[in-house]
């Protein structure tokens, strides 16, 4: 008899757990889910600044001005890009930063920009983006 009770004993089933980490790791599953949808659609989108008055004069120096047709104009004087480049590989004067700042229009095609960065890569300057905020309502 008492044989057969340490057999029993032996035979009983030990709680299984898996159950319990499945619903856990569901219910983990579901929180994120609820969540990721509660982002709103407004915080993806990106607000590009436009500019109604632009004071040249006070922007920073050698300043590469992409035109909407492409052209470029240096510090305000349209020239073809090949003397822009000649010009911009000369060293900066001492204590101005060896950079070009470019200002582009707001709706120039990315290849555009791309293309133009590609152009001043012999100039060996880094090219440094403008952004104007609008001041119109």
């Amino acid at each position: 008899m008492l044989g057969s009770r340490f057999a029993a004993q032996r035979s009983r089933r030990r709680p299984d757990f898996g159950l319990a980490q499945v619903n856990i790791v569901l219910l983990l599953v579901l929180f994120f889910l609820v969540v990721g949808t509660i982002v709103e659609t407004d915080e993806l989108q990106v607000e590009l600044s436009q500019t109604t008055d632009l004071p040249l004069e006070r922007l920073p120096r050698p300043l590469l001005l992409i035109t909407p047709g492409g052209d470029w104009s240096l510090d305000g004087t349209l020239l073809p890009h090949a003397e822009i480049v000649t010009a911009l590989t000369a060293p900066p004067p001492d204590g101005q930063p060896n950079a070009v700042y470019l200002l582009a229009p707001q709706d120039l095609p990315a290849d555009m920009l791309i293309q133009t960065m590609q152009e001043l890569l012999p100039a060996g300057r880094t090219v440094k983006l403008v952004t104007l905020k609008s001041t119109a309502p």
